[in-house]
């Protein structure tokens, strides 16, 4: 839960970056690069119903994507997006640094899970550093691409925390990801949207779980009070 944004705007950029070096159709290649790129990344199901970029003007979308879980847990998804809206700039697909004016998570359902000490979102957030780690071992630091990102944001999402209760997460957006720097790789992008997720999501639950604790004092408190009539 607390990783889901970094895990679907991996997936989004590693179709984008794949499509750069391929003459496919846009759509096509981005929902293939996902699904294929994507199982290997998170160990886990990734599918998507469609996609639909124009070349021209860099404008799209990607609906019904779907994050399924590792081994180990039972729920049926991790993360659900019925639509993910995305725009860059085409011109930037052959330079060294892709830009990317937004890419914006639309109502996704969140299922937080945990077995045992770990959640299904810490088991994914394992298996994509792993990943990384061992793409970056592989390869030269100057062969990895970057990218600068205006606009990152998810909104309208639907929490299920760990089977107890459904939280309403705020809207979150970052902006201007790797503006200073020129550029911003992978690794980067992961460390960025981890730091402003937690902040959020830990906020949010601890609001959620002091709201349902005080709700839970004030009728037992109410029920002692019909019971001795004052």
């Amino acid at each position: 839960m607390k990783k889901a944004l970094l895990i679907v705007a991996a997936l989004v950029v590693a179709g984008i970056v794949i499509f750069m070096l391929s003459g496919n159709p846009l759509g096509r290649l981005v929902k293939i690069a996902i699904e294929e790129f994507g199982p290997k990344m998170t160990q886990a199901e990734v599918s998507v119903s469609n996609v639909v970029i124009s070349a021209s003007d860099g404008e799209g979308s990607i609906s019904g994507l779907k994050l399924g879980n590792p081994k180990g847990f039972k729920t049926a998804y991790a993360l659900k997006a019925d639509k993910i809206a995305l725009s860059l700039e085409p011109s930037s697909l052959t330079k060294d640094v892709i830009l990317i004016h937004k890419i914006e998570l639309v109502g996704p359902s969140i299922i937080y899970e945990k077995s045992g000490s770990i959640t299904n979102f810490d088991a994914i957030q394992r298996n994509v550093e792993q990943y990384l780690g061992t793409s970056s071992k592989e390869k030269d630091s100057g062969d990895s691409k970057k990218m600068i990102i205006e606009s990152l944001s998810i909104s309208n999402a639907k929490v299920n925390y760990n089977g107890l209760m459904d939280i309403d997460l705020p809207n979150i957006e970052l902006r201007n990801l790797g503006k200073k720097s020129g550029g911003v790789d992978s690794s980067g992008l992961a460390k960025a949207i981890i730091s402003a997720l937690n902040e959020q999501m830990m906020r949010s639950i601890a609001k959620a779980v002091t709201g349902s604790v005080s709700k839970a004092a004030d009728d037992a408190k109410n029920a002692v009070k019909d019971l001795i009539g004052r």
